[in-house]
């Protein structure tokens, strides 16, 4: 606990934009929507996004540190479900009764030999 941690090593993941990439998915929408020729992209963005192995967020405590709760792995969802993430980790940090079974999101599931590919990996 007292080494330096990944996140103190690199502490800015903000990467250039495929720009590439980007005239392809530009190209994929007018196919599918030919209304859109002539769109022009006026910016673009590269980043990192974080990721679990079965793409569900960990919003948990972590028992070996206690105090410690987890809110992360939100595979670029984070938009969609954080208004109920976040109140599911405010009750977890407040000890209050969790607005949803927080059982699919623990952090165990990652390190207790559970079947991630298992739908709701109880």
């Amino acid at each position: 606990m007292d080494g330096v941690s990944p996140f103190e090593k690199v502490r800015i993941l903000d990467p250039q934009a495929d720009h590439d990439m980007v005239r392809q998915g530009l190209a994929a929408m007018v196919k599918e929507f030919p209304a859109l020729q002539g769109l022009r992209v006026s910016q673009s963005w590269g980043g990192m996004i974080d990721s679990t192995p079965d793409a569900i967020p960990v919003i948990s405590t972590v028992r070996q540190i206690p105090g410690l709760v987890l809110s992360a792995g939100y595979s670029g969802h984070g938009f969609g479900i954080g208004p109920g993430a976040g109140r599911l980790a405010a009750d977890l940090v407040t000890g209050d009764t969790p607005i949803v079974d927080p059982a699919p999101y623990r952090y165990s599931r990652l390190v207790d030999g559970s079947d991630l590919d298992a739908p709701g990996m109880m």
